[in-house]
């Protein structure tokens, strides 16, 4: 193991804790980082199909337990990582574009359509047919889909940020921001690991004590709730339905593919066929039947964890297995939910502008790992990045005149990039004297 290395990461995947202190701070830095996920749960399809009252209690448990039981079930048995699993954006986004097609009742049904797909994906990864996506994966593809998830995250934090405009919330979310870079770059010891832990542990009281904090979501909030099964109801939905759900769950299942070897590189992990394996079909599973079943959208592991791991230096899963255990538990608490997704716009949006610098950095550093990074490699994955930004940038109306199924791809940056990419390096400009080189390689010595 290479010495720059090793002073990477101040825990590596398998290490065990060294202290009290660290079981404490560091499983209870993972616990207040997936506050986001329920955040993200709650305000894209719970505020967008209208939840309220009994309905929306039930609906964010069931958000919190999946993001729990998601997370827990892959960092132990799936892709083995200290990786949190939260609502997925791509599906969440199409059953509430299920919603101009056919209505709120249509829209409800997208979540059974969802969990059937999940066994579909979960049965192709079985058999093996997933792991397909290896044979065009390369350090161009890796590193650009990783950039394009930091340029994705920053997008998102900075809307985040500006949500009540360009007052003091604004910019209390950029120095926030600011002190968790700083504290990563310079903080003494310990304090170097715990940027994410800052910024949440500070900004929450600041705009409590402002007035700033949602309490009323608090407030309302039964004292114990539960999820349900099939809350939505048994019917079987439209054909048209499973099959855009399924197609939606195969394209994220590329993205899963791409980030847990990401992730997978930084940690100097190898991520081979049996990994492969076991992470797409808890994907399948866990990720997108589980939540369908509970009425609540698919999971995802999240690129921000690239991030996270960057900013922090924390690789040991031990931790996140016991923050994912602690949030498995306290979903049945209604006003423990309702405090995780009350969480300040700026605060979230601070967050997330760290680890989106982050995840560039190492996007960069990745891709100027391939064979050759010269003048071929860096115009085709320019081209493909500013490409996807551009598509991404779109006006939503913009993509509501094209087929559901190219605007689902081609509208998420992540998957676009990873397409135009392997098309580009693939097909389009293909080099074919590394293919002859190859091919020398290949053959048997005739001397």
């Amino acid at each position: 193991m290479d010495e720059g290395k090793e002073q990477k990461l101040v825990y590596r995947v398998h290490d065990r804790p060294r202290s009290a202190r660290d079981w404490v701070l560091y499983s209870f830095q993972w616990f207040v980082t997936m506050f986001y996920a329920v955040v993200l749960g709650y305000a894209i399809v719970g505020v967008g199909l209208g939840f309220e009252g009994e309905r929306l209690a039930t609906y964010m448990a069931a958000v919190v337990l999946t993001t729990g039981v998601a997370t827990l079930l892959q960092s132990w048995r799936g892709h083995g990582f200290a990786m949190v699993s939260g609502p997925n954006i791509v599906p969440s986004i199409a059953i509430l574009a299920a919603v101009s097609v056919g209505g709120a009742d249509y829209a409800l049904q997208a979540f059974t359509a969802q969990a059937i797909g999940g066994l579909i994906v979960a049965g192709l990864a079985l058999a093996g047919v997933l792991n397909l996506i290896r044979k065009v994966w390369s350090p161009l593809v890796l590193g650009a889909m990783i950039v394009m998830i930091g340029i994705a995250v920053a997008q998102q934090s900075l809307g985040l940020l500006v949500a009540s405009g360009f007052g003091w919330p604004f910019w209390v979310g950029v120095l926030l921001a600011v002190g968790g870079v700083v504290l990563a770059i310079r903080g003494p010891g310990v304090w170097a690991t715990l940027s994410p832990l800052f910024i949440i542990g500070l900004g929450y009281p600041i705009f409590m004590l402002a007035g700033e904090f949602e309490w009323s979501l608090v407030g309302q909030a039964p004292a114990v709730v539960a999820p349900s099964l099939f809350p939505y109801g048994l019917s079987m939905p439209p054909l048209g339905l499973i099959v855009i759900m399924t197609v939606v769950n195969l394209i994220v299942a590329l993205s899963v593919y791409g980030i847990v070897t990401g992730y997978g590189e930084f940690v100097e992990e190898e991520v081979g066929e049996g990994k492969t394996r076991r992470t797409l079909t808890l994907f399948g599973l866990v990720e997108n039947t589980l939540p369908g079943i509970l009425g609540v959208p698919a999971t995802v592991p999240y690129g921000e964890n690239l991030g996270i791991v960057v900013t922090t230096r924390i690789a040991a899963r031990v931790f996140i297995l016991v923050a994912a255990l602690a949030l498995v538990i306290l979903s049945f608490f209604g006003p423990v939910v309702a405090f995780m997704a009350a969480m300040p716009d700026p605060v979230a949006g601070a967050v997330l502008l760290g680890i989106a610098s982050a995840a560039v950095g190492l996007g960069i550093s990745i891709m100027s790992t391939a064979p050759a990074f010269e003048q071929r490699e860096q115009a085709l994955v320019g081209f493909a990045i500013f490409l996807s930004v551009g598509l991404f940038m779109l006006p939503q109306e913009t993509w509501e005149q094209v087929p559901r199924f190219l605007s689902t791809i081609f509208s998420n940056p992540i998957v676009s990039v990873i397409l135009f990419v392997i098309f580009f390096e693939q097909v389009l400009f293909r080099n074919k004297a590394v293919d002859k080189r190859k091919d020398d390689l290949s053959r048997p010595d005739e001397g």
